[in-house]
């Protein structure tokens, strides 16, 4: 087990981010645009070299927006614990890319970021070792078996770890669902029963 990266203050007087969160769901368009060039090299047969070539950059391309959610995750942390978050979103990023040690971070930062959701006990998040073993997996089904599966997958991972750190953000902001009044008695919007007019009075 990789242990996560301590946390320099126990109990940070969190506030909200300012920075947005990453859209996950889109590096899907990364992944059918490898199905439908995988598909289509079958299909009409084209020119396997170029067909090849397509699909490294597709691959690139869903790569290098699966690390900018990394750096956006982050960023979040960074804001909401007052800059007392132990990895900046450059780290996140540039460690990916150390020979060797890569192996070992994508363990680190997933254990740091649960570890620090679950400490402070507004979400419940599943162990950074957990999720850095589905995230080694499908960097090697990328690797060596499909590319388009494997960054599926990476996405699926990214996407539990941005509903996570969502929900703590909302919890943050006192807007989860608990916490919210009740909703208001749909009585209350029923139209009140017409008033009689009242005309002048009849004097003969």
């Amino acid at each position: 087990m990789v242990a996560p990266l301590s946390i320099t203050a126990d109990t940070p007087d969190e506030v909200v981010p300012k920075s947005s969160f990453p859209w996950v769901w889109f590096g899907y368009f990364f992944v059918a645009a490898f199905a439908i060039e995988e598909t289509l090299l079958v299909a009409l047969e084209l020119d396997e070299r170029m067909a090849t070539l397509w699909l490294i950059l597709i691959a690139l391309a869903g790569w290098i927006y699966w690390l900018f959610c990394v750096s956006r995750f982050h960023k979040i942390l960074q804001e909401i614990s007052r800059k007392h978050y132990p990895i900046t979103s450059g780290e996140a990023v540039w460690k990916h890319f150390v020979p060797f040690y890569n192996l070992v971070w994508i363990f680190r930062w997933p254990s740091t970021m649960s570890n620090y959701l679950n400490r402070l006990q507004r979400v419940k998040m599943v162990s950074g070792n957990v999720l850095g073993a589905f995230l080694l997996i499908f960097m090697l089904t990328a690797r060596f078996l499909d590319g388009g599966v494997g960054l599926a997958g990476i996405l699926a991972v990214g996407m539990y770890m941005s509903a996570k750190l969502r929900k703590h953000v909302e919890n943050i902001k006192g807007l989860s669902p608990d916490m919210l009044p009740p909703l208001p008695d749909p009585n209350l919007f029923k139209q009140l029963p017409a008033q009689p007019a009242h005309g002048g009075d009849d004097r003969s």
